[in-house]
């Protein structure tokens, strides 16, 4: 019997020249992936198809094979044991494509002998759903309205955001580059499959995966490296990167648990900013490895006993980043090149290239560079949870938000510790969302200009701090070079090559209707919020529950077909000044309504789906909104666009 596991490159193409197919077993979770990251992903693709990348990698999948039920089967049946969800995602993705571009072999990844490529054991309605749109004959289209089934619902909103994003695309560029980017998908997108031996116990594999907690990712493997370059106080910065690389914790919290026989009696959250040995004293090792095991590894390890004290809970949650570990360490990293006055790599940020992006420091470091990175590193992840927004859980409720946190030394039952306190929407945290939701957010490259100077000590104080980010923002927004260059630029305090604030407003002028940039809306968005004090058009109540969200769909405030045929020239129609930018639920709930009753729904709302849309509709309820009207508060927000880069700097 073959013990080894094996792994294999595989691609889309791949599967299909060698008849293989994949399984959803019984006992997986539901798909869950929010339909903005399957579309990021999607759009990610589309920048590795542009750039003529030579391939893009999706990660890593766990698979066994399946024992066929007889010799005619005449394919290769992999059961997904880990990566459920990047394969139902790039499936997704095929659908969607084949759907717009059907002349192109990525068709042909989607069905295999007449049923469809990827199966779900007992998941009938998710399987049914995929062979429909698969267009299979016999199959009934599943209503996609209102769906409730925890297995189903998630599929299908990607589905659908994956459509519209599409013709949106297709709107932009053309049917032909759709088909481009199918092939690249079909050739160019990989991933890694790590196919168990025949006759393992995957109940086994799978508990000792849950309990240990080791699973090993892309930062294990260049932590390994570091510390192979290091000689002496390995332990330490072993613990420095441990303390770092939790980002479901705040950081002081990871810290306390790391060095838990420091002084945290007397410490403040100022300590923390510089990593001292003093400060931090290393508990004596007990004797056990801390490194992460291979998969290998894993499935020859004793199986742990469920009551034992050794089992590692799953932790908590107190927060969710809006990047992962791979990508702070990314950023640390340019911000550790510039102090050494070295240039940036060319890798483009992405988590998943993230060894490929460290590849020349690894083969060159030295034992002081190696310490000096991870001491940058903590410097970088202590700025990070002092200034950067993370998701958190509304009181009562699983609703999550961006928030800033204060941090402050209380007095608790179990001695002195730091405490963390929400902090209610500020002007620091809508400017951090209107980053966080538009440009590359695989990268999120404005953190790297804004972390570097918190770092060197430039901004301390909240209107400092502000000041800086500002800056960037506006910077960042009239670079002429991609966003990484631009970026890096700005945390060296180089000349920056940037088209004027008077080109954006002339292009703004110009009527674009689903063409304008989503990045101006949003930007309007965080101006209408930052100069609220000077409107007197707002509902104290629903500003105060106002966040600037995830938004990707424009809505024309006069629609393209009123309900009751008023139309209106294309030139005003698509203007600036008519349109908002919205969620597709808010988008959808407009729908073709007259403006009058849009305004009506839009008062009868808890909560503001856009700050432009309380301006346009604070009129009283019988105000027309014709072309005089749409022309005024066009030329008005156009106005507050350019006046915010006069005072802010740009």
């Amino acid at each position: 019997m073959n013990e080894r596991v094996l792994s294999y490159v595989q691609t889309p193409a791949l599967l299909c020249a060698a008849e293989i197919t994949l399984v959803i077993p019984s006992y997986q979770r539901p798909y869950v992936w929010p339909s903005e990251d399957v579309v990021e992903l999607l759009d990610q693709i589309m920048q590795a198809c542009d750039a003529a990348q030579p391939h893009y990698y999706i990660g890593t999948i766990l698979t066994s094979v399946v024992a066929p039920r007889d010799s005619t089967g005449g394919n290769t049946v992999y059961e997904v044991i880990d990566g459920q969800q990047r394969m139902t995602s790039l499936m997704l993705l095929a659908l969607a494509l084949a759907e717009v571009a059907p002349d192109t072999e990525l068709a042909n990844f989607i069905v295999w002998n007449k049923q469809p490529r990827l199966t779900f054991a007992i998941r009938d309605e998710v399987q049914r759903q995929f062979a429909a749109w698969a267009g299979l004959e016999g199959e009934e289209r599943t209503v996609t309205s209102e769906i409730d089934d925890a297995y189903i619902k998630h599929i299908v909103a990607a589905r659908k955001a994956l459509s519209d994003h599409l013709a949106q695309v297709r709107r932009e560029r053309n049917k032909a580059y759709l088909a481009e980017v199918a092939g690249f998908i079909h050739s160019n997108v990989r991933w890694v499959n790590n196919i168990m031996p025949a006759g393992m116990d995957l109940n086994r594999l799978f508990s000792t995966m849950n309990n240990s907690g080791v699973q090993l990712e892309h930062s294990d493997i260049l932590k390994a490296r570091l510390l192979a370059a290091i000689g002496t106080q390995k332990q330490r910065y072993d613990a420095i990167w441990q303390a770092c690389e939790n980002m479901s914790d705040f950081f002081e919290r990871n810290v306390r648990k790391v060095f838990p026989t420091a002084d945290w009696k007397r410490l403040g959250q100022n300590d923390l900013a510089e990593h001292c040995t003093a400060t931090f004293p290393l508990a004596r090792s007990t004797g056990k490895d801390s490194a992460a095991l291979t998969i290998a590894q894993l499935a020859k390890s004793p199986e742990l006993d469920a009551q034992s004290s050794e089992v590692v809970q799953e932790p908590r949650q107190n927060c969710r980043p809006i990047i992962s570990f791979a990508l702070l360490l990314m950023h640390a990293q340019r911000i550790f090149l510039h102090q050494q006055q070295q240039s940036d790599v060319e890798v483009r940020l992405h988590e998943s290239r993230l060894n490929d992006y460290f590849a020349d420091f690894i083969d060159q470091v030295t034992e002081k560079q190696a310490k000096a990175f991870i001491e940058c590193l903590w410097t970088v992840r202590y700025q990070f949870d002092l200034w950067v927004v993370k998701w958190l859980a509304e009181a009562d409720s699983t609703v999550a938000n961006l928030r800033l946190t204060n941090v402050n030394r209380s007095k608790l039952d179990d001695g002195w510790r730091l405490v963390r306190t929400r902090l209610e929407s500020s002007d620091l945290s809508q400017l951090q969302s209107v980053r966080n939701f538009t440009g590359e957010r695989s990268a999120q490259y404005w953190l790297t200009p804004f972390l570097g100077a918190l770092v060197a000590g430039k901004a301390r104080t909240q209107a400092q701090v502000l000041k800086l980010l500002e800056r960037i923002d506006n910077q960042l927004s009239l670079a002429q070079e991609s966003q990484k260059e631009a970026s890096f630029k700005l945390l060296s305090g180089d000349t920056l090559a940037m088209r004027g604030i008077d080109s954006v407003i002339a292009d703004l002028n110009k009527p674009g209707g689903t063409r304008f940039e989503h990045y101006w809306f949003q930007k309007l968005e965080y101006i209408l919020w930052r100069e609220r004090d000077r409107f007197g058009t707002y509902d104290a109540a629903k500003l105060a529950t106002y966040r600037i969200t995830s938004k990707n769909s424009i809505e024309h405030v006069h629609p393209q077909r009123e309900e009751f045929g008023v139309e209106l020239a294309k030139e005003h129609l698509d203007s600036f000044g008519n349109l908002v930018l919205l969620s597709p639920s808010e988008n959808s709930s407009y729908s073709n309504q007259r403006v009058g009753k849009k305004r009506e729904d839009f008062k009868g709302k808890p909560r503001y789906d856009s700050l432009k849309l309380a301006h346009i509709f604070s009129g009283k309820a019988d105000m027309n909104w014709d072309v005089p009207d749409i022309a005024r508060h066009q030329a008005r927000m156009l106005d507050l666009i350019r006046n915010h880069y006069a005072t802010t700097g740009g």
